[in-house]
This record gives structure tokens, sequence and C-alpha cells, in this order.
């Protein structure tokens, strides 16, 4: 699989987990470095995560 494909269904996976579960968004806002670490992904998809997040939060 194409590296930017695994980072768009993991990027997508995350952020529908967030929307849907509370805990682990409050987490992603507060220690986005520490939640992201877990995931195999680049560091222009874990960017997009944490601009994404911002925009869930406001």
């Amino acid at each position: 699989m194409d590296p930017r494909q695994k980072d768009a269904e993991t990027i997508s996976d995350i952020l529908l987990r967030a929307a849907s579960e509370s805990e682990f968004r409050n987490q992603l806002v507060k220690e986005p470095a520490k939640i992201l670490e877990q995931y195999n992904i680049s560091p222009e998809a874990k960017l997009i995560i944490r601009k994404s997040i911002v925009d869930l939060t406001q």
C-alpha cells in the first residue's frame, strides 16, 4: 500500500474515533504527541490530525 494512502486511512480512523469517543478526543487534545506516537504515520499526517482536532474543539 502507498504510504500516503496508509496515512490517509489512519488519519480518517483517528478523526472518526475522536469524533465518536470523547475520552480519546480529550486525550488527543491534551497530549497529541503522546497519542500520535502510537501510530506509524508521517509527520505531515500528524500535523493534519493536530489541525483537525483544533477545529473539532472550537
